[in-house]
This record gives C-alpha cells, sequence and structure tokens, in this order.
C-alpha cells in the first residue's frame, strides 16, 4: 500500500510580522481617529454648552436688569412713598427712596486688578470684607470668593401693570380691574405716572389687595396709602440679585436670588459660570461718562447702564495642552489652573430703560 505524501501549508516568520505590522497600523489608525472624533465631539459639545450659557444669560439675566427700578408708569427718579420696615439689603435699603441697582465689587478686581481661581468650584466665602462695599450680612456664604455681586429691584419676571379701579387716601386696600398675579407677603408699587408707593401685600383676595402693618424687613411700618392717586396701576416687585456661587452638586454656577421673607432665596441659573465681573455706566443728566467697579460708585441713582462679564466653561478634556488660561473680565485678569477645557468669555452691556 502506497503511503501518501503529506504537505504542510502556512506562514513564514517574516509574513507573520508584516501582516502584525499592517495590523498594528490599521488599529493605531482607528485609535487615532477615535481619539480625534472624541476631541472634536467634546470641542463641538462644550461650544454649545457655552452657547447655550450665554443664550441662558441673555435671556434669563439682561431683561431683569433692563426692567430694574420700573414701577408701573414711573421711575424710581420721580416722587416715591416707601411703607416698608427698613432694613433690607440695597437697593431697596432703609426707609428712604430705593435706587434700582447695587453692586459688591470683589477684591482685588475693581475693573483693573487680577484674580486667580485655584480651584474649580470653590466653596462659598463667608467673609464679607472680602468685597467694597461690604457683602450685606444677608449674603453671607452665598458668594464665591472673586465674584462680583449685583442686586435689582424692579418688576417680576413676565408680569404686567394692571390697572386700579378703587383706591382712596388713607385706605389700606386697593381694588384692581381683574385678578392680580400677587400673592400675600408679595412686593408691590402703586403708580399714576407722577408718584409711587411700594409696599407689602399683607392679603390677596382676587381682585383685593389689603395693606397693614406687618413685620419684617419687608413688611409694612404703616397701613394707610397716604396721598391721592388717579388712574393709578398696580405692579408686583421683587428684589433680585445675581452671583457666581455654589449650584447643584457644587459646581459653580451663575445664580439668582430672590429677597423673601427676609432672606435671599437663591436658585441656580446657569451652570459652569466661573467668576463675573460688573462695572456701572455712571454719570448725569442721562449721559454716562465713565464705566466704574461697584467700589467707585458714590451715588447709585447717576448709574444708567450696567456692563457684565462672564467667564464660561467646557467639559473636561474639550480643550488642549495649550489651551489659554488667563481671561480679561472688564479688565480684570482671570487665571485658572490648565485642566484642559474649553473657556470663553461672554460680555454685555445694559441699559437701564428706567433711569432718567
Amino acid at each position: 500500500m502506497r503511503r501518501l505524501k503529506s504537505s504542510q501549508n502556512g506562514y513564514t516568520l517574516v509574513e507573520l510580522l508584516v501582516a502584525m505590522a499592517i495590523g498594528l497600523v490599521l488599529i493605531g489608525g482607528v485609535i487615532t481617529a477615535y481619539l480625534v472624533q472624541t476631541q472634536v465631539y467634546k470641542v463641538t459639545n462644550s461650544q454649545a454648552a457655552i452657547q447655550n450659557a450665554e443664550n441662558a444669560i441673555a435671556v434669563l439675566v439682561l431683561p431683569v436688569i433692563k426692567s430694574s427700578g420700573f414701577l408701573g408708569c414711573s421711575t424710581t427718579d420721580q416722587p416715591t412713598t416707601n411703607t416698608l420696615n427698613g432694613g433690607a439689603p440695597p437697593p431697596l435699603g432703609a426707609a428712604t427712596t430705593p435706587g434700582m441697582v447695587f453692586g459688591y465689587d470683589a477684591s482685588g478686581t475693581a475693573g483693573g486688578g487680577a484674580l486667580t481661581l485655584a480651584t474649580r468650584n470653590p466653596a462659598n466665602d463667608a467673609s464679607l470684607a472680602d468685597w467694597s462695599p461690604s457683602l450685606d450680612a444677608s449674603l453671607t456664604s452665598l458668594v464665591q470668593i472673586g465674584g462680583d455681586v449685583l442686586t435689582l429691584f424692579g418688576p417680576t419676571p413676565n408680569s404686567q401693570p394692571i390697572a386700579v379701579t378703587s383706591i382712596a387716601s388713607g385706605s389700606n386696600a386697593l381694588t384692581t380691574n381683574g385678578t392680580s398675579t400677587l400673592s400675600a407677603g408679595q412686593l408691590a408699587a402703586v403708580s399714576d405716572c407722577s408718584k409711587s408707593t411700594i409696599f407689602s401685600a399683607t392679603g390677596v383676595a382676587g381682585s383685593n389687595v389689603t395693606h397693614a402693618v406687618s413685620a419684617g424687613t419687608t413688611g409694612n411700618a404703616t397701613a394707610a396709602f397716604s396721598v391721592l392717586y388717579i388712574n393709578p396701576q398696580l405692579v408686583p416687585l421683587q428684589q433680585t440679585a445675581f452671583y457666581v456661587g455654589q449650584g447643584l452638586g457644587g459646581q459653580s454656577a451663575l445664580m439668582r436670588a430672590n429677597y423673601t421673607g427676609g432672606a435671599w432665596v437663591p436658585t441656580p441659573l446657569v451652570p459652569g459660570v466661573q467668576n463675573m465681573q460688573a462695572l456701572y455706566g455712571t454719570g448725569s443728566g442721562g449721559v454716562i461718562t465713565q464705566y466704574v467697579p461697584a467700589s467707585a460708585v458714590s451715588n447709585w441713582l447717576s448709574v444708567y447702564s450696567v456692563r457684565l462679564a462672564f467667564l464660561i466653561e467646557g467639559q473636561a478634556g474639550s480643550g488642549g495642552p495649550n489651551n489659554p488660561t488667563a481671561f480679561d473680565l472688564l479688565g480684570t485678569t482671570v487665571s485658572v489652573t490648565q485642566d484642559g477645557r474649553l473657556r470663553r468669555v461672554y460680555g454685555v452691556t445694559v441699559d437701564l430703560r428706567n433711569q432718567s
């Protein structure tokens, strides 16, 4: 019986090495393409997130600034009676005519200083002396160090004046033309285009609003409307603060706080905002002659415009090793550590339309 001759087919060592080299090149190409696409995704996603943050600021912050000081058809430069007890933080302030805007300048900035953010998402600062003028005690431990604070007094967002059909001099009640949006304890103003009264609504029942003596910094010291109003309007009011503080999960965020019941009630507004700087356009006769930090404003009723700058960060890995670490926010150089995040400065100037 004949034995068949067997043969074996295979690859030589050289062929195996060549195949492995080609495989490694292909794998490297795939990995490189993946990394590039991942980086592009992070950059694109961060750019979109930063743009969304800018849009949110434009929609949620700028209208509040622009409408501050609106008291119906009159403004704070006209005769205004403040019936409140006093002791609230500015600009609502004590039992004097309230302004529409007030600010606190973070120490070391002042439109020409330098600020280093050594860590992301730092704890809120408890030292009131780290601002000029000194931060109001009501804002203790709400604001991160190095950021300016802007407070405003004006109408509640999306509210409209409503006609008052009945109000008598010496009365502590009024009737509106329809149901108002007020709730008990909320601030409001009655105005007839030549004068205004700021008060706290102690009772709201349909179209009827009462104005009794009540306790607290935003309570009423007197009950009666002391002047006669002709064809007045009723406007819901609130005091609002904007600043950078710790938001959800401890992340730095642009915060909005409303002064209610003698305390600020903060709400995270725009996450990823690391710092905010502010300058104020001051002058006379409605003409702005200079922009200065809060520490240099001597008369807040002479502020006609607010200029803001925000430092907004993207997600981790969205920037490269040569990503900028120093940013100009209205003359203040804000420096951050190199953490591979894309960042951008958003600046805006808002005129106070209700200032003369």
